[in-house]
């Protein structure tokens, strides 16, 4: 008998082309840590499903999310990666891709945050910055003597909580998951019309309404908001320390989510997680075995998987609004913005002022307009004087030190008297700020007052 002549090389790349084979399988084992990161960001949606909406007790059991997380090549892997999170430390949401500190501005305690809504919080609040858009950017740099735009040493934008029980707000990212959903369905459906074959649609069925259910366990809604409420005023800054050039502090009052706790806290694992993730990852398993056994049309089924891929990509790295992750802001009513401009070198330093005897009784200077505000710590002097310690907290930041007075980092008599008085007016000035913020009641707490 004849030995069979090997098959050509181009007939080999031709077939593989035309139907790929043992792709899909591995297809389905990368891109796990994107599709967490896609659940973190767009649950938060949650419809009651029982007749207690009104009911005055937060309680999420009564509730259930809706997260439109495409099915896509990631999901297999993000399933049995999880699933060792789940049954270790119980957790599911991700760790903060973006490293900031939250500092308590009464007495300058510094934390590293582990949430993270504050960590995408600031990081998106940046982008915006730097992308000089209008609602955050509100009149152009002052020009240097050589009639350029002077650049931004340090940018303290103040904003205080405008709503404390309105629900995450939805954007056109969380629409657009839902549509991509509906385009994978009618490519699944494409070799079922055309040659009855309904395999592929089999298996964008059962990965979309798995993914569904994975994305709507209500521990996501614990551990993406695992705070409490506060009981009293707090000021809070966000920022990613010495060398950044931004700082976002947080006026809070009492009956606001204590965003301080937020960076710290953990939530307990439901009862009911482990064992609905276990019964989900087996399903992902059992689908990853079916997937391998497709023959025919596989490229439609690769054409799902890749337009989830990129849904989840864009909802796991897009830039959204702090309402969306549950924060409503709003600017800060006596002043929003204080930025601080790098010295023109061909101006310099303003002249060092004579050293003058303090006696904890005088006030300090009215505020600058920001093009008059010179590099980081001019912006330090004018946010201490729109909040009592915020200014104070933040030198140790920028200039390493402590937050008691301490000459040792002030080069100029003008700092060292500024800050001198700040620290001996300080404990005073921040109960009348106390008790300025417990007076003026928000948008949410002035409304119930009105019913």
């Amino acid at each position: 008998m004849a030995d069979e002549e090997p098959t050509p090389l181009t007939t080999i790349l031709l077939n593989q082309w035309r139907n790929p084979g043992d792709i899909l399988s591995l297809l389905l084992l990368i891109g796990g840590e994107v599709v967490q990161k896609a659940i973190a960001q767009l649950v938060g949606l949650r419809v009651p499903h029982r007749n207690k909406l009104h009911n005055e007790k937060d309680d999420n059991d009564y509730f259930f999310t809706l997260t439109p997380v495409a099915f896509s090549f990631g999901w297999v892997a993000y399933a049995f990666n999880s699933l060792m999170a789940v049954f270790g430390n119980g957790n599911l949401m991700p760790e903060p891709d973006t490293q900031i500190m939250v500092i308590n501005v009464a007495n300058g305690y510094v934390r590293d945050n582990s949430s993270w809504v504050l960590g995408r919080f600031l990081r998106d609040y940046e982008i915006g910055l730097d992308q000089k858009s209008k609602d955050l950017w509100p009149d152009p740099a002052p020009l240097d003597s050589s009639n350029k735009p002077r650049n931004v040493s340090l940018r303290v934008d103040i904003l205080e909580v405008a709503s404390s029980v309105d629900p995450p707000a939805v954007d056109m990212t969380w629409y657009v998951g839902w549509v991509v959903i509906a385009v994978q369905l009618g490519i699944a459906a494409i070799p079922w019309g055309l040659w009855g074959d309904w395999v592929i649609f089999l298996v964008c069925g059962a990965g979309t309404l798995f993914s569904l259910l994975s994305s709507s366990l209500p521990q996501w809604i614990s551990e993406k908001w695992a705070w409490r409420r506060l009981w009293k005023p707090k000021t809070l800054v966000l920022t990613r320390g010495n060398g950044n050039r931004y700082a976002v502090a947080l006026v809070c009052r009492a009956g606001d989510p204590d965003i301080e706790a937020l960076a710290s806290a953990r939530a307990e694992a439901r009862p009911w997680t482990r064992p609905l993730f276990l019964i989900l990852t087996t399903f992902w398993m059992l689908l990853l075995i079916t997937v391998s056994g497709v023959e025919d049309h596989r490229w439609f089924l690769i054409a799902v998987g890749g337009i989830g891929m990129l849904q989840n990509m864009w909802a796991a790295s897009c830039v959204r609004h702090s309402s969306t992750l549950g924060l409503h802001l709003k600017p800060y009513e006596p002043r929003p913005i204080v930025i601080g401009y790098q010295t023109d070198r061909a101006v310099g330093r303003p002249p060092d002022d004579p050293r003058v005897p303090l006696t904890g009784e005088e006030e300090l200077p009215p505020q600058k307009p920001n093009s008059e505000i010179s590099d980081v710590m001019g912006a330090l002097m004018e946010a201490e004087k729109v909040i009592p310690g915020l200014g104070a907290c933040l030198v140790p930041i920028f200039f390493p030190g402590n937050l008691t007075y301490d000459e040792a980092p002030l080069y100029f008599n003008r700092e060292k008297n500024f800050w001198e008085l700040a620290h001996l007016t300080m404990k005073g000035r921040r109960k009348e700020h106390a008790k300025f913020i417990a007076g003026r009641p928000n948008e949410e707490a002035r409304r119930v007052q009105d019913d």
